[in-house]
């Protein structure tokens, strides 16, 4: 439902209610109840179902008991109870009244016109009007299927309920639209009544426009032409266009008044003022006549209704036309002279009215822009406040300010602007603005303000003074935008910045910045800065082992245990570097607080136990350096650690060491050995030799013979195994490699066997990664052999202790494997680092070789002796034959001999060679 009219002023129409005596005496008065049918009402309603395409129009008078319809199109009642009505609420409300579907309509949807006969669903109904602006009733439209209405549309049935309205006075004669036959001269007294009675309508309230179309209904009526038009002259950008604001209709057809309710509102002025010769712009009034228009006609469209004659009073600002009204087609035409004389005055009064319209539409725009400014200022997220120079108050604050402060608007009005803006006094705030006064068009202000509940708002501000020459007032404009969302989301960017999304503890650029900031002084309690960088003992491997994601949750548990353990030191920092490297730094008193923290967070980590892997126990190396009193910058004594770190890592792992000159280059050249490393298996800089094995029983021929690998690089010249086998390891090169090693030991055994000692073997020395990474070991070294038709006597795998700690499981699997397909197993380095008996006893091995670093004392240190002797009952009591590395001297040669050790191997015997040993050398000693 719809009311799509706003009612004239209480003075010239007012609101009767149906029970009204004075509306039932305007409708007594008009003496149309319980009369006959008439035409002049009947071809109205039937020109509107026509025109609307309803099945009912109708024109309805309501009295106290009843609404009885004068005209009725399509209904065969002739009357309703006055409680069943659709026509009383339209007088109740006194304005046009749309119901889109009465189903829907609490008011209406269990009238019995709606459940019943005529089964209304549609209803549109304009007032008519009796004496005094009593409304009688209204002329309505009906239909039983939903629909809505236009805006063409409900021009065109006001503009019917009008006809009706001037209809309803004609019949009652009244004087005003009483034509007379005494010519144009006895018009005169009437056109100046409907004249003075338009201009005191609208003095009473009545619109400017509803005056001015009522005046056109009356003048249309009164000298009996066909139809009218109101329009205003107004310019689109640059193009003068004429405004169609109103129409009245006499005796038209239906198809003429199709064309003017579907036409063109809006005509080219330009054009108009072209057909018409150049009459239409004219300030005065101009009479068209069958003459002037049998040109004009071959100008219009084809369906334009027909021209005989027309009248054209236009309404004039100044020197220009403002708008104009036209009368067309009346019976016997108009008087050029008589028209001018007649409604001269009609030119001034429908001036003014239209003038009067213009302002009221630069008004309503007016008012429609400041409340679309209103509802733009309200809609921002942004707090827009006014306040006057003079009397310190606020007059202004859109929504936003409300929402974000908490006040009410009269709370805002009492208040003083130093009283809101947190970070001033009434004297700085003044001292602040009074760049503005200086010419200056804005300035920013960083402050908080003083939230109704005590809170305070941060925001940055946008002030500007403007002055009102006027009324001579300054106000001053605040935009203020609320800064809490920037700055969280700054904190965030910062957060992000500086920190470890995974372990969500510092990053290197947020160690390094937090480091500057925590630099001591020299004369602190705690002057010393201590920098430790911890790197996880063969991380590679677990994360190889258990893939990224278990890997991700040891480092989390990981920073969670260090960030416990360094819980009683408040201002120690702790953060992630990158990959399994953490940095910690604590001020401390004395250097040797620094070593000792540094290896009792070592331990600690070492005694962890991992939950995310049952049983998993991990190791760090860790690399110290310090400073006192700031004297080396956060970058250098982060530089120093890791330089400790890469000699920690080279000495062993899980162990500290504190930086010492010459560090920083040992640590660049390592760098420069893991980047050239990674391109050296590509360019073939790899190569192996052999150092022969013989049997201390018979030294006359070697054997077997050890593979060793060696690097040369065209840069960095030969490096030895002891430095880069580590990094293959840690790079995960050492599987590839370890399969080129055997492919290429057994193709110079295949090349070269004819030359070699019958049973001559070689021993190739297998990575605890191989054994652990490649799962596929043992079917690579058979296929191997078998592709060189080769028996697997010819050769040995030596392995060390590290994969069986790291993972027996899996590692005895592989021994086993290889084991019952024939190969050898040799255990090397036996009795350094982690030996253990059980070893023997568990795994498949065939030989213990015993490390040079046993071999060295002998024959001469007691220990050596005790341990060498040791060694060799045990290994007899497994069943497992023993081999001797390191041998350099004749005495160590004679004390294995005469212990009856198997075999032996070292410098004395022979050093490695690029060659498989076809040559004795050891006759040429003297044994």
């Amino acid at each position: 439902m719809t009311q799509q009219d706003t009612p004239p002023n209480s003075s010239a129409r007012h609101r009767a209610g149906v029970q009204d005596s004075l509306r039932l005496a305007a409708l007594q008065s008009t003496g149309l109840l319980d009369t006959p049918q008439e035409s002049r009402f009947d071809a109205l309603t039937q020109l509107a179902c026509r025109l609307f395409d309803v099945p009912i129009a109708l024109v309805s008078l309501v009295d106290n008991k009843r609404q009885w319809f004068k005209s009725r199109c399509g209904l065969d009642a002739e009357e309703t109870p006055v409680e069943q009505a659709f026509c009383a609420h339209a007088i109740e409300s006194n304005v046009l009244l749309v119901i889109n579907d009465a189903t829907q309509d609490e008011r209406f949807q269990d009238n019995p016109l709606v459940t019943g006969p005529p089964h209304i669903r549609f209803y549109a109904g304009a007032p008519i009007y009796g004496r005094s602006n009593m409304p009688l009733g209204t002329f309505c439209i009906i239909s039983d299927t939903p629909r809505e209405l236009s805006d063409s549309e409900t021009e065109t049935l006001r503009s019917l309920a009008r006809l009706v309205t001037i209809e309803i006075a004609h019949g009652m004669e009244f004087p005003l639209l009483a034509p007379s036959s005494q010519g144009e001269a006895a018009l005169r007294p009437t056109v100046e009544a409907l004249i003075n009675r338009a201009e005191q309508r609208h003095l009473a309230g009545t619109p400017p426009r509803l005056a001015l179309l009522e005046l056109l209904d009356d003048l249309l009526r009164l000298l009996q032409c066909q139809y009218g038009l109101v329009g205003e002259v107004q310019h689109i950008e640059t193009t003068p266009i004429l405004e169609i604001i109103g129409m009245s209709f006499g005796d038209v057809t239906e198809k003429m008044h199709e064309f003017f309710m579907h036409g063109r509102r809006r005509l080219s002025l330009p054009l108009i003022d072209a057909i018409t010769g150049g009459r239409f712009a004219k300030s005065e009034i101009q009479v068209f006549d069958g003459c002037d228009f049998a040109a004009i006609m071959e100008k219009l469209p084809a369906n334009h209704p027909p021209l005989d004659n027309a009248l054209m009073i236009p309404f004039v600002s100044g020197d220009r036309n403002i708008g104009v009204m036209l009368l067309a087609n009346r019976d016997g035409g108009f008087d050029s002279i008589s028209m001018q004389w007649l409604l001269k005055p009609l030119m001034d009064v429908g001036s003014r009215l239209l003038l009067s319209l213009q302002e009221e539409q630069e008004k309503a725009a007016l008012h429609s822009t400041l409340e679309e400014f209103r509802a733009t200022l309200d809609a921002t997220l942004d707090l827009i406040l006014i306040f006057d120079e003079q009397t310190q108050r606020f007059t202004y604050c859109n929504q936003g300010a409300l929402e974000h402060l908490g006040y009410t608007h009269q709370e805002f009005q009492a208040m003083a602007p130093a009283e809101l803006l947190d970070a001033h006094n009434a004297e700085g705030l003044t001292s602040r603005l009074a760049p503005l006064k200086q010419h200056m068009r804005s300035i920013r202000l960083t402050t908080t303000l003083r939230c109704r509940n005590g809170d305070t708002l941060p925001v940055q501000a946008v002030v500007q003074r403007i002055e009102h020459p006027g009324s001579g007032r300054t106000n001053y404009v605040i935009v203020a935008r609320d800064l809490r969302e920037s700055l969280k989301a700054q904190q965030e960017i910062d957060w992000i910045t500086y920190h470890d999304p995974l372990t969500r503890q510092l990053n290197r650029a947020g160690f390094l910045h937090s480091l500057a900031d925590n630099t001591p002084h020299a004369n602190d309690l705690a002057p010393l800065q201590m920098v430790l960088v911890c790197g996880i003992d063969r991380f590679k491997r677990l994360n190889d082992a258990h893939g990224t994601a278990v890997a991700d949750k040891v480092l989390c548990e990981l920073a969670e245990s260090l960030a416990s353990a360094l819980a009683s030191y408040p201002n120690a920092l702790l953060g992630r570097l990158g990959g399994d490297e953490f940095a910690i730094s604590v001020n401390l008193p004395h250097d040797s607080n620094a070593v000792h923290l540094a290896d009792w967070l070592r331990q600690q980590v070492e005694q962890y136990r991992f939950s995310i892997v049952d049983g998993l126990q991990l190791t760090v190396s860790a690399g110290l350096a310090t400073s006192t009193g700031g004297k080396v910058q956060p970058e250098e004594l982060l530089r120093r650690a890791n330089a400790a770190l890469v000699r920690a890592k080279r000495q062993g792992r899980n162990r500290v060491r504190q930086y010492i000159s010459g560090m920083l280059d040992e640590a660049s050249r390592h760098q420069t050995i893991e980047r050239r490393l990674s391109g050296a298996f590509a360019r073939g800089d790899f190569h192996l030799f052999f150092q022969p094995q013989w049997l201390l029983s018979d030294l006359s021929a070697p054997i077997g013979a050890e593979v060793l690998l060696r690097w040369r690089d065209a840069e960095l010249d030969s490096i030895g195994p002891d430095v880069f086998i580590p990094i293959l390891e840690e790079s995960g090169m050492m599987v590839e490699v370890g399969r080129w090693i055997i492919d290429q030991a057994l193709d110079h055994l295949k090349a070269n066997r004819e030359r070699l000692p019958e049973d001559f073997f070689l021993s190739v020395n297998v990575s605890a990664i191989q054994l652990m990474d490649d799962a596929h070991l043992a079917d690579h070294v058979i296929e191997a052999l078998q592709r060189r038709n080769l028996p697997t006597s010819v050769l040995e795998l030596e392995i060390t202790e590290t994969a069986l700690i790291q993972s027996p499981h899996w590692v005895g699997q592989q021994l086993q494997a290889l084991y019952e397909q024939g190969i050898c197993i040799a255990l090397d380095d036996f009795g350094t680092g982690f030996s253990s008996l059980s070893h023997l006893k568990q795994f498949p091995f065939d030989t213990v070789k015993i490390d040079k670093s046993f071999i060295a004392g002998l024959p001469d240190s007691a220990e050596d002796r005790a341990i060498i002797e040791s060694l060799l009952t045990l290994c007899r009591g497994f069943g497992r034959d023993v081999c001797a590395e390191g041998i350099e001297t004749h005495a160590q040669l004679d004390f294995l001999r005469r212990l009856n050790c198997a075999r032996a191997q070292g410098y004395l015997l022979a050093r490695p060679s690029p060659e498989l040993p076809y040559n004795l050398p050891v006759k040429e000693l003297d044994l």
